[in-house]
């Protein structure tokens, strides 16, 4: 699949966008992107049932390396409070399920990791995730006013 770019740097400079969807900036080298807290409260006919917490990361650059991503992989550590940390990465050619790790017997938490190639088929369990990477890169693509470079050119910089 020769020629699939995706302007990661771009999609990240979008801060607004991702500001109104909860979203700021994110690092860990290699990787860099954007994520999100969010917190999850289950009611009943009685009330609160339960609540939890996830953190989501959506990885724009540095997560094309197999031994980087294995490196986090083994790494991860579960987060206080925090029930799920999903990450998704972009990728040329993703790998078709998710990948899903249990801090212990899942009491701690989970560790998930999505491989996704924007505009393709995306996981049902990170459609909220793909579905903003892709509205991102359409109005990239569209050139919205408010997301136009201040000087002259092209978004990705060329």
């Amino acid at each position: 699949m020769s020629g699939w770019h995706v302007n990661s740097a771009a999609l990240k400079d979008l801060r607004e966008f991702w500001e109104h969807w909860g979203f700021a900036s994110w690092s860990s080298p290699p990787f860099s992107g954007v994520s999100r807290l969010q917190h999850f409260i289950k009611d009943g006919v009685l009330g609160r049932i339960a609540e939890f917490k996830a953190m989501d990361y959506i990885v724009l650059e540095g997560g094309r390396s197999a031994e980087a991503r294995e490196k986090l992989w083994r790494e991860c550590r579960p987060l206080p409070e925090i029930m799920t940390q999903r990450f998704l990465f972009l990728l040329e050619d993703p790998w078709p399920d998710r990948r899903i790790r249990a801090f212990t017997l899942g009491f701690g938490g989970y560790l998930e990791f999505y491989a996704y190639r924007p505009g393709s088929e995306a996981n049902a369990r990170v459609r909220d995730l793909t579905g903003l990477v892709d509205l991102g890169l359409e109005l990239l693509k569209k050139g919205a006013p408010a997301l136009r470079p201040e000087k002259e050119g092209t978004i990705d910089g060329a």
